[in-house]
């Protein structure tokens, strides 16, 4: 996606696309760069990962064992957890992986070895999409089953028709509070925390993005005795948007307590299921070598700059080829099939970001 890597390669090592046909797509040039934020309960594994794998000695990987793995995760696990696992089984700590999913979660989580390792903060994608069950009758405080029921309430005008509607209300939400069982921070600390000890906190709403609320599925049950409604919902949301804060706040647009019931993440950026392989296969040994994926055709989510030998050279050498691109946050500039950088495009000058 965005820059194709045909027909855009370097004049020379001080002009880069003079005679370029080529161009960005809408995507790729309206994409700004973000940092990693903390998502789920606990300290943000992606910062701590890039900070061990740029500063701590560590091992070289296996031979082969380099490059980007999709690991469907199972529910249990935390996101840390996949890591050390891999980590383990391929005998290096130059593993990262590119955004948390709740140990209560399954699906996709996009991990990167080795040099790879130094895409991981590009990798940690805004677009994620999920399978959720909403269950409509009971909730508890995390909104989730992490912690024990504490309010019931009556199902029996849920519909199809009423989910539809509040659907399509939450679909346009711009903002929201996250869940006080949550690593957002407040004060210096995290809100799980507070909410560990009991206290009362005032949230203050967050922007999100919401593409797509798409109603799956709606089935009646018992549950200890008492009446629920599960709603299953695909979500296609942004980076840091809680699918239990949805779950709140679905049961509200309906007027009955709800708590999400299950969660499995489809999609982390251009990386989905089909792409995954479970962790327990990924970390035998006796599977041979994990799937990992590499070249410039397993990095996606950024758009490519195919160079030329001698612009790839300018640019290893710390120099700052000129460009008639437009102006990008980051591309992956290539030669042939070999990485080069990470790059930005400025004021019509390359400028390496993360070199390999």
């Amino acid at each position: 996606m965005g820059m194709s890597s045909r027909g855009l390669g370097a004049t020379s090592s001080r002009a880069v696309g003079a005679s370029m046909a080529g161009s960005l797509s809408q995507e790729a040039a309206g994409r700004q760069p973000h940092a990693p934020r903390p998502h789920g309960r606990g300290p943000d594994p992606v910062a701590a990962d890039d900070a061990a794998c740029d500063g701590e000695p560590v091992n070289s990987p296996t031979p082969g064992h380099e490059g980007i793995l999709v690991v469907d995760k199972p529910v249990g696990p935390t996101s840390f957890d996949v890591v050390h696992k891999l980590r383990r089984a391929m005998g290096t700590r130059e593993i990262g992986h590119c955004g948390t999913l709740d140990p209560l979660a399954s699906g996709v989580v996009v991990v990167c070895v080795g040099r790879y390792t130094r895409l991981v903060r590009f990798l940690t994608a805004d677009d994620k999409r999920y399978r959720a069950t909403v269950t409509l009758g009971c909730s508890t405080p995390s909104f989730d089953r992490e912690t024990a029921p504490d309010a019931f309430g009556d199902v029996a005008a849920v519909d199809a028709r009423r989910v539809l509607a509040a659907l399509s209300v939450l679909e346009r939400q711009t903002t929201q509070v996250p869940p006080l069982h949550s690593a957002v921070q407040k004060d210096g600390e995290r809100l799980y925390q507070k909410a560990r000890r009991g206290e009362v906190v005032d949230v203050a709403a967050r922007d999100v993005m919401v593409r797509a609320l798409r109603l799956v599925g709606l089935s009646s049950r018992a549950d200890d005795g008492r009446a629920v409604v599960d709603v299953d919902v695909d979500l296609d949301v942004g980076k840091g948007y809680f699918v239990r804060a949805f779950a709140r706040d679905l049961g509200a647009a309906l007027g009955c307590p709800a708590h999400l019931s299950a969660l499995r993440r489809t999609h982390s950026g251009a990386y989905g299921l089909d792409d995954a392989v479970p962790l327990d296969v990924a970390r035998d040994p006796t599977q041979g070598p994990p799937a990992l994926r590499r070249g410039p055709d397993a990095i996606r989510g950024l758009p490519r700059l195919a160079l030329d030998a001698a612009a790839a050279q300018a640019l290893r050498f710390g120099q700052r080829p000129t460009t008639t691109l437009p102006t990008v946050a980051h591309a992956l500039a290539t030669l042939g099939d070999e990485l080069v950088a990470v790059v930005e495009i400025v004021d019509g000058h390359l400028r390496t970001v993360r070199g390999f």
